[in-house]
C-alpha cells in the first residue's frame, strides 16, 4: 500500500517525502524524530498522520509509524 519515501533532512527543516503521483519532494514535520513517515494515497485507520499537498495539487497522506 504505502511506500516509505522519507529522506533524512536537517532537523530544523523536517523530513522530505515524495509525492506518489509526480515524485516531487515535499517537506513535512514529523511529530517525533523516531517515527518513520510512510506515504499513502489514503488515511490510516489509526495513528498520527498529516494531509500533504504538493505544488502540483496532488493530495496524499503521510502516516507516522
Amino acid at each position: 500500500m504505502g511506500r516509505s519515501t522519507s529522506t533524512p533532512a536537517d532537523p530544523e527543516q523536517g523530513t522530505a517525502v515524495v509525492c506518489p503521483q509526480c515524485d516531487e519532494r515535499v517537506a513535512v514535520s514529523a511529530p517525533d524524530t523516531e517515527v518513520e513517515p510512510t506515504v499513502s494515497p489514503s488515511v490510516a485507520a489509526f495513528g498520527e498522520h498529516s494531509v500533504v499537498h504538493c505544488s502540483a495539487g496532488h493530495k496524499f497522506w503521510v502516516n507516522y509509524c
